[in-house]
C-alpha cells in the first residue's frame, strides 16, 4: 500500500495537508503547556522569597542616658542584622539634660524590617511594634529604649518652642547664679533659654526664684513635653547648666514674664515697742534689693513712744508712755505689678493685713501690711 496515493490522501484515508496542519496545532499546544509550566515554576520561586522587606519610621524613648552617651548619639548612626536583610538608622535626635550628668534620650528611626501577611512587622527575629523593646547597637554605643509609635512616614520628630514661667526657692548664692541668658544645652544643641529671672528674699537666707524660659519641646498626642515631663501647671522642669542644677515648678505656659504691669504700691507697717537701737536700724532710703533689682524701698518713717497699760495702788488702770520702747511706722514703697485681680508682691497677691517678708540688709522684717490710698 502506498504512503501518499494519486489523490495526495495519507494511506489513501486523511489529506496530506489536513494531516500537517492538525501537526501544526499539536505542537503550539505542547509548547504552550510548556510555557505555563516554565511560569507556574517561577511564581513558584517568588512565592518561595517570603514577605517583602518594608520601610517603616518609628520614635524610640531611650529613657535616661549619662550625658558622654547622649552626646554620642546622632543622625546617621545604623544597626544592621547580619541574619536579616535588615537595619535601622537614627535620622533625628532630641535629647534635655536632667542633671549635670544625665539626659532624657528620644530618637526617629528609619527601619528596614519584615511585614508579614498577618500584619505582625519584625526587625530581625522581633516584633516591632509600639510598647516594645529594642535595643539599638553601634560601634560607638549600645543602648535600649521602648518604642513609642511605628508609621508608615515621617524622619522628623515634632519639636516646638514653648515658653513657661517656672519657680522654685534657693539659696542667695544658688539664686544668684540664676542669669537672663542662661542655656541648657545638650553637646552643640541648646534645649532651654532663660529669658527673665526674678529673685525675691523669703527669709530663713532663702529666696523665691521667678524664671521666664523658652523650652525646646516635643509634642506627644496630647502634651508638650521637655524630655518626658509634660510643660503644665503642677509639673516639675529640671533646667542643668554648667553653673547649677534647678528643679523648677511650672505656674504657667505661653509666657515668660510675670502676669501683670510694672508698678508701685505704698504700704505701712506697724512695728510695735522696739528698743532705741532697733528703731534707729530704719531710716528713710533703706531699700531691699535682690537679683540686681530694688523690690522695697523705706519713704518715711513715723516713731513715737509705745504705750504700756500700768496699774495703780488702787487698782485702776491708766495708758502710759513705756520709757525705753517705742512704736514705729514704716511707709514703704513696693515694686509690684498690676493685674485685673489687684496688685502683685514677690510674685503673689497683695491684700490689706498680708504678712509681708522685707530684708533691708541691716534689719529684716516680717509683719503685716496696709496699703495707703492714693
Amino acid at each position: 500500500m502506498e504512503i501518499i496515493d494519486e489523490n495526495g490522501n495519507l494511506f489513501g484515508a486523511v489529506n496530506v495537508v489536513d494531516a500537517l496542519a492538525v501537526c501544526l496545532l499539536v505542537a503550539v499546544v505542547v509548547a504552550g503547556v510548556a510555557a505555563v509550566g516554565t511560569l507556574g515554576a517561577e511564581d513558584e520561586t517568588e512565592a518561595d522569597d517570603g514577605p517583602a522587606v518594608e520601610t517603616r519610621y518609628a520614635t524610640i524613648d531611650l529613657g535616661t542616658q549619662s550625658s558622654s552617651l547622649a552626646e554620642t548619639i546622632s543622625a546617621g548612626d545604623e544597626m544592621t542584622r547580619d541574619d536579616h536583610p535588615h537595619s535601622l538608622t537614627i535620622t533625628d535626635v532630641y535629647a534635655t539634660p536632667v542633671s549635670s550628668g544625665a539626659a532624657d534620650v528620644t530618637v526617629r528611626t528609619e527601619v528596614e524590617g519584615t511585614q508579614f501577611e498577618n500584619g505582625t512587622y519584625a526587625f530581625g527575629d522581633a516584633e516591632f511594634a509600639t510598647g516594645r523593646n529594642v535595643s539599638i547597637g553601634t560601634e560607638a554605643y549600645d543602648a535600649t529604649g521602648t518604642i513609642e509609635a511605628v508609621e508608615n512616614e515621617g524622619t522628623e520628630l515634632p519639636v516646638a518652642e514653648t515658653d513657661a514661667l517656672l519657680e522654685t526657692t534657693a539659696s542667695s548664692e544658688a539664686a544668684a547664679d540664676v542669669q537672663v541668658g542662661d542655656e541648657v544645652r545638650i553637646g552643640d544643641e541648646t534645649v532651654a533659654t532663660v529669658e527673665t529671672v526674678s529673685v525675691y528674699p523669703v527669709g530663713d537666707g532663702t529666696h523665691r526664684v521667678l524664671v521666664g524660659a523658652t523650652l525646646t519641646t516635643l509634642e506627644h498626642e496630647y502634651d508638650r513635653r521637655y524630655g518626658q515631663i509634660p510643660v503644665e501647671s503642677g509639673s516639675t522642669i529640671p533646667l542643668s547648666t554648667a553653673d547649677y542644677d534647678l528643679d523648677l515648678a511650672v505656674l504657667d505656659t505661653g509666657v515668660t514674664d510675670e502676669p501683670g504691669e510694672p508698678t508701685t504700691t505704698t504700704v505701712e507697717i506697724d512695728l510695735e515697742k522696739l528698743g532705741d537701737r532697733e528703731a534707729g536700724q530704719f531710716e528713710p532710703g533703706l531699700t531691699e534689693t535682690a537679683g540686681g533689682e530694688t523690690w522695697a524701698t523705706i519713704e518715711d518713717i513715723e516713731r513715737e513712744p509705745a504705750s504700756v497699760i500700768v496699774e495703780t495702788e488702787n487698782g485702776e488702770l491708766h495708758e502710759r508712755h513705756h520709757p525705753t520702747k517705742d512704736d514705729v511706722t514704716l511707709t514703704v514703697e513696693l515694686q509690684t505689678r498690676e493685674t485685673a485681680l489687684g496688685p502683685r508682691f514677690k510674685g503673689s497677691s497683695l491684700d490689706n493685713g498680708d504678712t509681708v517678708y522685707l530684708d533691708f540688709g541691716i534689719a529684716s522684717i516680717e509683719e503685716r501690711l496696709w496699703v495707703v490710698d492714693d
